[in-house]
């Protein structure tokens, strides 16, 4: 029998299709049509079932895409997975805001954190507020994740007259943390002319220590993705990012974790993945908890003098 206090991440992609068809997404446009979904071929009560086979462990589950609430399962099998004693509060979910009301009707959880993109194309300002604040009341938002592309900024500043600042300071009177993430376009090319000057504009709301990670640490290290972090494919079978081998199969609670830390050369830039790698201090429960924390932290530490971009 595994350690009741092991805490296992359970990383699940609903669906890569995406409702929305944003410019700075990490996505080709092709790849966010809906077709293939984790409710194809295994039902919810499959899903449901699967995770009762885990009560050994503490999961924390997480959500991603695509947009995970375009697909109805995801609702049914969140409401289930909430009741579970053995599924930890506060894990996060991926989601671009669109389905606030039907979230908040269907499977409404405090043990669940949003991460709760702000796409202007889609959301006037109000729309967003709105949305964010009904979640917020059911402690389900973690923090709202605004791009600092360069539609959204120039957008922001002609259609509301804001600057960031503003914005943040907007949901600020909610309780709502706002994290300014770059464009990848701009913040992963160090060719791009204004680079420094965008890194540090970037770097007015993120510490520069989160900044490197975010970018991806260059030295290899070991790490405990094989012990505690794993992906649930949409046929069961169970994987980890430090390596391509089989570990089991969720629908038969069958898992083979590492006994150690293994040694790995990948660039993890994701803040669910970076806080399993043994050269940082960062919790990797509750991940985005901790990051939203670290960075209130930091901000309220820098207390320096506000300083806008233009592309």
């Amino acid at each position: 029998m595994a350690n009741v206090k092991d805490t296992l991440l359970f990383r699940f992609v609903p669906t890569m299709g995406c409702n929305f068809r944003c410019a700075y997404c990490f996505l080709a446009d092709g790849e966010k049509k809906y077709e293939k979904t984790m409710f194809d071929n295994h039902s919810v009560e499959e899903w449901v079932n699967g995770m009762e086979k885990f009560s050994d462990y503490y999961i924390e589950p997480y959500m991603w895409g695509g947009e995970p609430f375009s697909i109805n399962g995801t609702y049914k099998v969140l409401k289930e997975w909430v009741k579970m004693d053995h599924i930890i509060s506060g894990f996060r979910i991926d989601t671009n805001t669109f389905f606030a009301e039907k979230i908040a009707k269907e499977c409404p959880s405090n043990k669940i954190k949003l991460n709760c993109s702000y796409h202007m194309p889609y959301h006037t300002l109000d729309e967003e507020f709105r949305k964010v604040k009904l979640l917020k009341e059911l402690d389900m938002v973690g923090m709202v994740n605004f791009v600092a592309s360069k539609y959204n900024l120039e957008h922001l500043r002609d259609d509301y007259g804001m600057t960031v600042m503003n914005l943040i300071e907007k949901f600020e009177d909610i309780g709502v943390f706002v994290n300014i993430a770059g464009d990848f376009a701009y913040a992963n090319n160090p060719n791009y002319e204004k680079y420094q000057e965008y890194q540090m504009f970037i770097q007015q709301f993120i510490s520069p220590d989160e900044w490197m990670w975010l970018r991806g640490k260059k030295e290899p290290s070991l790490c405990s993705a094989g012990m505690d972090m794993f992906t649930i494919g949409y046929d069961g079978n169970i994987t980890s990012c430090i390596d391509s081998k089989s570990r089991g199969n969720f629908f038969e609670g069958d898992i083979k974790r590492d006994k150690r830390r293994k040694k790995c050369s990948k660039l993890c830039q994701s803040l669910i993945s970076y806080p399993f790698r043994g050269d940082n201090s960062f919790p990797s429960v509750n991940s985005l908890i901790g990051y939203v924390e670290r960075n209130k932290k930091y901000r309220e530490e820098k207390q320096v003098e506000y300083k806008d971009f233009s592309f």
